[in-house]
């Protein structure tokens, strides 16, 4: 019997299980004498409650497609492809083809930025200067009329010399000692050589991949579009969970009123938020008995709740080795083996780059997931509606690169908690990178109906993207302003909108929402500043 009434607490966290199987005794020789093992017990101590929604309510998600990987010219990669699957090549060079959706103009980013400045004071700056300018830049997509969010990202484009680095050279004299400017212009279809990457020589990041420039060349379109193909998932075979309680040694009953004591303390520290002081109760409960499975459980919470993953992993490991039958505890092994892995990659990254661990991108590729997997798999097979053993899985999926594994468990996640926004969010964010604008959109106002009104800001943000996507501009200029009117300091959805604005000349409110953009200092928008800047500059030109 459980001596205190206070022993189940809610932890606010989530992680999954254990890897390894069973070990087996050798097999005893023939005529010996099997030794007497020690003396077991049934285990009574119960387990947490599963972490499940209350009520959810009934939806029907809307069926996953069949992803289709682009297909290209062989010797040569699309675009889009490298959007949707391009970590297969991370680190090589390669030759894309594709059109030019849009150029990096210098002048027109400082001008906007410098209203009272004339055009040939600002070449004069540049030319005096240029490191007052980003570095060139492109973007390449399938299609002349591919908006820019679909097309992948080409940098460390060479600019030209200035006259200070020119000196007395000739222009003919220049080949060989300052790299080749390429003629771009928009809508050229061209063949690109480079570098497939997260990061550049010149520090442009981006954690969908870039292209770091080497050459270009010109190049005739194509006359049909290239052919697709399904994704077809590696096989996956099922996974074996225990659903037998294990026995267990016996525990004297002042141990185990002892260590209940201690773990009824680290349960009230916990949600009071007293972290430390929950661990130091939890431990003195496991040092009481260390067959108290709840104790290994809350330890390994308090430090999720701290962020501490390795910790939390290395705790909860006790609580699956004792009861593997437990759904809660494979999830939160299964969660910290996934953060885990993924700060330690991300510690490698920053010491590699000299950079802080929070300044540096996880390169997916280098993750080792299948621990992290396979508990999870262990979690919501033991305890279907674990929500957030579905969440977690469908982003081990996505950082495997599994597109449809991914889908089908954000879709779970929804149908297991209709009111979790970032269920959606990740589906939606999936579907729009491979172009299902029809079944984002479904998703987002699926999403709109289901979270609280105060957390839909960013779903209606989704819903703006594929109404845009669509070329449905009222529809579209509607939901962006919904997610503005839930976080007036929404850049992204101002942005946004005002593209839209300036596509329909609309040209008062245009410049309403891109000065915004151009003003705010938050780096979040760094990429799109820039957009934002040509725009304005480009109304300005047709005042």
């Amino acid at each position: 019997m459980i001596r205190r009434a206070t022993l189940a607490a809610s932890l606010a966290v989530s992680t999954i299980a254990l890897a390894g199987g069973d070990k087996k005794d050798p097999p005893a020789k023939a005529g010996a004498k099997k030794a007497p093992g020690p003396r077991m017990e049934p285990d009574d101590l119960p387990g947490p409650q599963p972490e499940v929604a209350k009520n959810p309510a009934k939806l029907e998600v809307p069926p996953v497609p069949a992803f289709e990987l682009p297909a290209s010219e062989p010797g040569f990669h699309s675009p889009r492809e490298l959007r949707v699957h391009g970590k297969p090549v991370l680190g090589t060079e390669i030759q894309v083809k594709g059109y030019i959706t849009w150029i990096y103009d210098c002048a027109s980013a400082l001008a906007a930025s410098n209203p009272k400045a004339t055009r040939a004071q600002i070449l004069r700056s540049i030319d005096k200067d240029p490191t007052i300018c980003d570095r060139p830049k492109f973007y390449l997509g399938d299609a002349r009329t591919t908006p820019r969010d679909a097309s992948i990202w080409v940098v460390d484009v060479p600019r030209p010399a200035t006259k200070a680095e020119r000196g007395n050279r000739k222009q003919s004299e220049l080949k060989g000692w300052w790299p080749e400017v390429p003629k771009l212009a928009l809508g050229d279809h061209v063949v690109v050589t480079g570098t497939w990457a997260l990061y550049s020589p010149h520090d442009e990041h981006n954690t969908g991949g870039l292209l770091v420039y080497k050459t270009l060349e010109h190049a005739p379109a194509p006359a049909a579009p290239p052919t697709t193909a399904p994704a077809v998932p590696a096989s996956e075979p099922d996974i074996e969970v225990v659903t037998r309680p294990p026995l267990r040694k016996p525990v004297s009953e002042a141990a185990r009123n002892a260590s209940i004591d201690r773990l009824n303390a680290c349960n009230k520290a916990i949600a009071a938020r007293q972290y430390d002081a929950g661990i130091a109760e939890c431990q003195a409960a496991t040092k009481a008995w260390d067959g108290n499975h709840l104790a290994w459980y809350a330890w390994a919470s308090a430090h999720m709740a701290k962020g501490e993953w390795q910790k939390a992993r290395d705790t909860v490991e006790h609580a699956v080795a004792l009861r593997p039958d437990h759904g809660m505890y494979q999830l939160y092994h299964g969660i910290s083996l996934y953060e885990a892995e993924r700060e330690r990659v991300r510690d490698e990254q920053a010491r590699k780059d000299g950079k802080k661990p929070d300044d540096a991108a996880i390169d997916t590729s280098q993750l080792k997931l299948d621990a992290a997997r396979d508990a999870l798999r262990r979690a919501i097979k033991l305890a279907p509606d674990l929500w957030r053993g579905h969440y977690y899985l469908g982003r081990v999926y996505r950082d495997l690169d599994d597109v449809k594994r991914e889908a089908e468990q954000f879709g779970a996640t929804i149908a297991t908690h209709p009111s979790y926004r970032f269920g959606y969010i990740a589906l939606i964010e999936l579907y729009r990178h491979w172009d299902y604008i029809d079944q984002a959109l479904a998703v987002a106002r699926l999403g709109t109906a289901n979270v609280p009104a105060a957390e839909a800001g960013e779903l209606w943000f989704e819903v703006g993207m594929a109404y845009d996507a669509r070329r449905e501009d009222d529809k579209a200029i509607d939901a962006f302003g919904k997610a503005i009117a839930g976080n007036p300091n929404d850049l992204s959805s101002k942005f946004q909108r005002g593209q839209i604005y300036f596509r329909r000349n609309d040209a008062a409110n245009a410049r309403r929402d891109l000065e915004e953009v151009v003003k705010s200092s938050d780096p979040r928008i760094a990429t799109t500043k820039p957009l934002a800047s040509q725009m304005l500059s480009q109304l300005a030109n047709k005042r």
